[in-house]
């Protein structure tokens, strides 16, 4: 493996820890299935000359990420059910209904945690360039290649 796949792997697992992270301070953890299905996959693009590094995650980041609009059809219930029953909340099995009503009327607030981890890590590495000594290859390596996020929220690197 060479050295720059090597950095994104670590870059990658200080992305999720971000990302888990924020996911724990916002609540959003009820079954802990969305933590633990956070991955990333390094893919080498543009012929060989940069690499992507992709999130991999649970169906159901891109409703945490994205939110849900509000007057938007209701989500299904089976999930709300198993919510509930994760979450102790102490609702009667039924209350899943009006759950998915409500969400369906009000929407969610979206949260943004994908790039917001981005962020965070892009800060980290910064920090520790700037105190002497701190950095390492890897954030050095990181952050002489990193080009950004694209739309798709895939990481790219040259």
């Amino acid at each position: 493996m060479d050295k720059m796949k090597k950095a994104l792997k670590v870059f990658g697992a200080d992305f999720v820890d971000q990302m888990a992270a924020i996911l724990r301070k916002s609540d959003k953890i009820a079954s802990r299935e969305l933590i633990e299905s956070l991955k990333t996959r390094v893919y080498k693009t543009g012929f060989g000359t940069s690499y992507t590094l992709k999130v991999i995650a649970a169906e159901h980041l891109k409703y945490v990420e994205s939110g849900r609009r509000k007057g938007a059809t209701p989500p299904p219930v089976a999930p709300i059910k198993k919510w509930i029953k994760d979450k102790n909340i102490g609702l009667p099995e039924g209350a899943a209904y009006g759950v998915a009503k409500n969400i369906g009327k009000n929407g969610i607030k979206p949260l943004d945690v994908v790039n917001s981890a981005f962020k965070e890590v892009e800060r980290g590495i910064e920090y520790r360039r700037l105190e002497e000594g701190a950095a390492d290859w890897v954030d050095d390596l990181i952050s002489q290649k990193l080009k950004g996020m694209n739309k798709n929220k895939n990481i790219t690197f040259r």
